[in-house]
């Protein structure tokens, strides 16, 4: 077997913790899995893996070999791609994770684009509202919104968005003599369940830097934007969103701003990477989905 090829699988069943993991991953057999590694152990003349039957870690020695291999394939990725003469493009293969309302209405128009122009690198797309652990997963890049809690992965902020009070027409017409957000019925809110988003809302006047906090308990809760969407669409209720989600719908008339002059704190977009310096085609990616974030800001938006 190819050294550079037992060094990625290798790699990917140290990050799963798991041959039969890896096995899927690679869309391998796990006994095809286990015997290469046992070859590779072979070779090195050292063992890899702790193996129980109710765990698999790392050696001592398979510590070391880990940071060895990825770098090694992060040299070997970039020397192919300074041979080809791709020095600033992208090559191989990059692993994301990303919530699935994003990845609907940003992240996938703009993969398209990427792709065409990187035809050397082959994307590996898992869309999930929950939090993926992209240790586990093998993810190489994951898209996090909201503040981060603290853990030992890498961050970076590429994006923060505005957040404000939409619903459909018809709900904006029957809440029109309202004067402050805090006269809405909390019952009506339409509020995501990510705990790091909070079930209070914190809203501020642009003009008088008045603030006010809604503490909302609305009827529908959900882990999927579109889905609240879709609630806001028919009347039941208001969401705090920010642009980037909602931009079709107000474009199309679908859902107008309410209590227009108030904004809740930015929603930041995080890259989240589990060590070492974001470079190559993650910064790639990274930089290139900050710009296709500010192509959703919406700059008039209807208000009522």
């Amino acid at each position: 077997m190819d050294r550079l090829d037992a060094m990625r699988l290798f790699l990917r069943v140290a990050d799963t913790g798991s041959f039969s993991k890896a096995a899927l991953d690679l869309g391998i057999g796990q006994p095809t899995v286990s015997r290469r590694v046992q070859d590779l152990e072979t070779q090195l003349g050292a063992d890899l893996f702790l193996r129980t039957t109710r765990a698999l870690s790392l050696t001592e020695a398979g510590e070391k070999f880990y940071d060895r291999a990825r770098s090694i394939l992060e040299d070997f990725e970039e020397a192919e791609a300074e041979v080809r003469g791709l020095k600033n493009d992208a090559v191989g293969q990059l692993r994301i994770s990303v919530p699935h309302s994003l990845s609907r209405v940003v992240i996938a128009p703009a993969l398209t684009s990427f792709m065409k122009r990187y035809p050397d690198l082959t994307l590996d797309v898992i869309s999930d509202d929950t939090y993926t652990d992209i240790v586990q997963e093998g993810v190489d890049l994951a898209f996090r919104l909201g503040e981060l809690s603290d853990s030992s992965l890498m961050a970076k902020r590429i994006s923060a968005s505005a957040r404000r009070l939409f619903a459909s027409p018809i709900y904006a017409a029957q809440v029109k003599n309202l004067t402050r957000p805090s006269e809405l019925d909390p019952t009506d809110a339409l509020h995501l369940r990510h705990k790091n988003l909070g079930a209070e809302w914190q809203l501020t006047h642009a003009a008088t830097g008045d603030t006010e906090t809604l503490r909302v308990h609305g009827r529908l809760r959900a882990s999927s934007g579109d889905m609240l969407i879709q609630a806001a669409q028919d009347a039941m209720g208001y969401i705090l969103s920010p642009d980037w989600l909602v931009c079709e719908k107000v474009r199309s008339g679908d859902l107008v701003q309410i209590f227009e002059d108030w904004e809740a704190p930015l929603l930041p977009l995080h890259v989240v990477w589990s060590g070492g310096n974001l470079k190559g085609k993650t910064k790639l990616l990274a930089d290139y989905i900050a710009e296709a974030m500010k192509a959703t800001e919406l700059r008039e938006p209807e208000k009522v």
